[in-house]
């Protein structure tokens, strides 16, 4: 039931309380019971309010910091070209704006975002990564170098977003597959992003 529908059932019962007249014992006037009725409503009342309150406090009020942390655990894979990746193990989601079922961050609110991310490869392979926000690409990172081995590239960009626009990372327009390397022990494939400068 929502929020809105519980306050007004409960009004409604408290109106009809007061209109509506009980049967007692004798030695209870029905003023008396009918008072001691609206008492505890009331007060169920201010309960109602103060949950209310609680779950209406919006988590995207200016002072809510906005951060998170993300990267693939253990995983080698291969995706095509401009395919998002995907970071599944969240370490840090403070304001909950990263998904990590779709690998994209949503701003919640207008202002300057930092975002830095980590590719990593394994053997004769490459990877070229791009930081994107709707469809603008932001900045590029990856790593050429097909002489094997394990190796890894990093990007740390900063950007303006308006109120829920997307940032993502996905692989670039270049060659035709990207290896993907990232297990422990060996370099991660990262992704975090913060707000900076909260625009008003």
């Amino acid at each position: 039931m929502e929020i809105g529908a519980i306050v007004c059932f409960v009004s409604l019962i408290l109106f009809s309380l007061c209109h509506s007249k009980s049967i007692q014992q004798q030695n209870v006037s029905i003023d008396e019971t009918q008072d001691e009725r609206i008492f505890a409503l009331e007060t169920t009342v201010k309960k109602l309010e103060t949950v209310i309150d609680r779950v209406t406090q919006s988590k995207d009020k200016p002072d809510h910091p906005v951060m998170f942390y993300a990267k693939i655990a253990n995983r080698a894979f291969t995706l095509h070209i401009l395919s998002t990746i995907v970071f599944e193990t969240v370490i840090l989601n403070i304001g909950d704006h990263y998904d990590k079922y779709d690998g994209i961050f949503v701003a919640p609110r207008k202002g300057v975002y930092m975002f830095s991310w980590t590719v990593s490869i394994g053997g004769s392979n490459y990877v070229v990564s791009e930081l994107v926000v709707e469809d603008k690409i932001i900045s590029t990172t990856g790593n050429t170098d097909t002489a094997g081995g394990y190796h890894s590239a990093s990007m740390t960009a900063i950007c303006r977003m308006e109120k829920d626009e997307h940032a993502f990372i996905r692989t670039a327009n270049h060659g035709s597959t990207h290896h993907f390397y990232s297990k422990p022990n060996y370099p991660t494939t990262t992704f975090l992003g913060m707000l900076v400068y909260d625009e008003k």
